[in-house]
Formats: structure tokens, sequence, C-alpha cells
């Protein structure tokens, strides 16, 4: 699943969540936060503070793996890769499961 927005993580915490049986209370108090700011993540609010949902995350089970891309060598090479990113159909863009 690609993350680009708040809203993805927040998905990807409730489905992490919900696959290991927790209520957003139980996770709280693993992490020593607030069901109001699990509720808060899991919606997708884009100013919590990436320590918290890190610690949320690793707590879950999840593994991450960020790929940064290579540097373009041109202008052309830019407005290509600009491009791409902009495809419309692009397959994962689709979430790969319903919740």
């Amino acid at each position: 699943m690609k993350i680009r927005t708040a809203r993805d993580i927040g998905i990807l915490i409730k489905e992490a969540r919900t696959r290991r049986g927790l209520s957003q209370a139980a996770l709280a108090k693993m992490i020593n936060t607030t069901q109001t700011w699990v509720s808060w993540i899991e919606n997708g609010k884009p100013s919590a503070q990436i320590g918290n949902v890190l610690l949320a995350l690793t707590t879950l089970g999840v593994e991450l793996d960020f790929q940064i891309p290579s540097a373009p060598t041109s202008a052309a090479d830019l407005h290509q890769h600009n491009a791409d990113e902009q495809h419309v159909g692009d397959d994962d863009d689709e979430i790969p499961y319903k919740l």
C-alpha cells in the first residue's frame, strides 16, 4: 500500500489494529495515549506527532519500507517523473482491502 496522506496512515493503523482484535482503547493503553487520539489518527488527523504515529505502527507490528527515488538527470527526466506520479490508472492508488 502506498502511503500518500494522513488518511492513508489512518486506514493502515485501523486495519492493523482490527486484524489484531484490538479496540481503539486497548491500542491507546498499549502506547500510553487516549482512545480519542487513536480515533483522530484513524480518521486522518494531519497534525499528529510522527513519533506517536510510529509508535502505534510498530506496536501493531507494521513494518515500514521507504524508497527514495533516484534523482532525475535532466529536465526531461524530471517532467517524465512528475507525469508518472500523476498517472490516473495506477494500480497502487487502489486500497487493497475493504474496512
